[in-house]
């Protein structure tokens, strides 16, 4: 007898629930040993492969093979055409990029000539239209500052071919004004090429200041301090501008009518 709680049972009902489980357990297992024996006899063995079933085989691998070699070449065709064709684009583009460089080249000559034209505005809009491009209004005459350097005489003749001549400074206003217009010179006394040419010199004769328009200089002028400093000596006899500092009523200094400057043309406006 089995006590279970305050119940007692018999053994054998519960030996034979026992045994009923452990052989369920026990056919379980044979019928999965069975499926597993089953599986593993139907797999052939080596014993078992035949020339057929390799020639078979070799004959699915050459097929793989003739397929990847087909696939090679096709992919090896396929490159060749894209490359040609790149080639072509590239030989196409070549006379594109070629025309592309020569319209920027013509867009910088545009670019230059419109800031020319600009500035040329700029100089008829200020002169009010009487003054040539280039050339600037000051009072009742037209100016042209050359940034080259010539001597005096070629100075002259440069300005005779424009229609004016080297400039005749007769009056303090024109002085000052010029003064104020034209660029100023970097140190306190002429060296070098530095000063800009005016229509003025004593060729001629030593001492007695002649302008190109025939005028004698009666005035005691505009020199700079210590000017003139020929006196017959160093053949100084052609007067230029050296606009330096606010003196702009010490102005003139004579130099060598060799020495090479930049030069001012006049134009009176009639």
């Amino acid at each position: 007898m089995v006590r279970v709680g305050s119940r007692s049972l018999p053994m054998y009902p519960l030996a034979i629930g026992c045994l009923g489980l452990l052989n369920t357990i026990l056919l379980l297992t044979a019928v999965v040993i069975g499926i597993y024996c089953g599986s593993v006899n139907e797999k052939p063995s080596l014993h078992q492969i035949t020339p057929n079933t390799l020639i078979e085989e070799v004959k699915q691998l050459q097929m793989i093979q003739k397929d990847v070699m087909e696939t090679r070449e096709a992919t090896r065709e396929l490159l060749a055409q894209e490359l040609q064709s790149h080639k072509q684009k590239k030989q196409q583009l070549e006379p594109i990029k070629a025309l592309c460089d020569n319209l920027q080249r013509q867009i910088e000559v545009l670019r230059v000539e419109k800031a020319t034209l600009q500035a040329d505005s700029f100089d008829i809009l200020h002169s009010c239209g009487r003054c040539l491009p280039g050339w600037f209004l000051l009072s009742t005459s037209c100016y042209f500052h050359a940034k080259t350097l010539k001597n005096w005489a070629d100075s002259r003749a440069d300005c005779i071919s424009r229609g004016a001549d080297l400039a005749v400074i007769d009056s303090l206003d024109e002085q000052l004004n010029l003064f104020e217009y034209l660029p100023k010179a970097g140190s306190s006394r002429p060296w070098g090429n530095g000063g800009i040419w005016i229509g003025l010199t004593d060729i001629q004769r030593e001492g007695t200041w002649v302008w190109v328009n025939n005028a004698t200089l009666y005035s005691d002028g505009y020199w700079m301090h210590g000017e003139p400093s020929d006196h017959g000596l160093l053949n100084k006899d052609c007067v230029a501008l050296w606009n330096t500092g606010s003196q702009g009523r010490s102005t003139w200094y004579d130099g060598s009518c060799q020495s090479i400057k930049g030069w001012l043309c006049e134009k009176e406006l009639v």
